[in-house]
């Protein structure tokens, strides 16, 4: 990963210019955040920098670039406790947990699946109010940067607790919408009939002797609109 400034001046910084507006036109169709004038940011409150990571993808075994990457984040080292966020850690299943999973599932030929969550963390509604800069370079259709700002609706990437966020928004649909059962020894470790889910921020295994039951719990994820 990089920064920006690294970015643009690299040979391949026009790849990068694609994939910047790529993120801002994605985020902005997502309803991750709307513009507004600056004068209807309530008094008191921080307008947030942005800042930007950018990636290059590379194919595993040939290692040439498939792509590129940028996604477009809240400064998280400008939040203050109390302020802009309250807790901000984010459990994961543990590695014994994964691991007696995994060696559950190798002797007993369960079916496992790794699930990768889309743009996880936006899946969450923000929580609190924030509002964050138009990203350098960009004017939104509704205003220029000088007089308009963002107010975040959905939990994007850079905020120090957003990994948490998500977190709760995926266990409260884990439990309450698809009926998990969760772990009294790893809270992100759940049971749903003989299947078992492990949660590791935006990835997850599911694995368990029935194929068709995983399959119909995934069908559940999806019509949760966990995409």
């Amino acid at each position: 990963t990089m920064h920006m400034h690294e970015a643009m001046k690299a040979p391949d910084r026009k790849e990068f210019v694609q994939a910047m507006q790529k993120e801002v036109s994605d985020q902005s169709n997502n309803k991750n955040f709307s513009t507004i004038h600056r004068s209807k940011v309530p008094e008191g409150a921080t307008i947030l920098p942005t800042a930007w990571q950018m990636k290059r993808k590379r194919d595993i075994k040939t290692q040439k670039i498939k792509k590129h990457e940028a996604r477009l984040n809240v400064d998280g080292s400008r939040m203050q406790k109390g302020k802009h966020c309250w807790e901000t850690c984010a459990p994961a299943a543990s590695w014994q947990s994964i691991r007696l999973l995994l060696t559950l599932s190798a002797p007993h030929n369960w079916h496992a699946v790794q699930l990768d969550f889309a743009l996880a963390f936006p899946q969450a509604p923000v929580e609190k109010d924030l509002c964050m800069d138009t990203p350098k370079g960009f004017d939104m259709n509704e205003g220029n940067r000088k007089d308009h700002a963002l107010k975040i609706h959905r939990n994007i990437y850079g905020q120090k607790q957003a990994g948490r966020v998500w977190n709760q928004h995926l266990v409260d649909k884990l439990v309450r919408e698809l009926k998990f059962v969760q772990s009294e020894h790893d809270e992100c470790v759940f049971y749903r009939g003989t299947t078992m889910c492990a949660l590791h921020a935006d990835d997850s295994i599911l694995a368990g002797p029935d194929k068709a039951e995983i399959d119909q719990i995934i069908k559940e994820m999806q019509e949760a609109k966990l995409e």
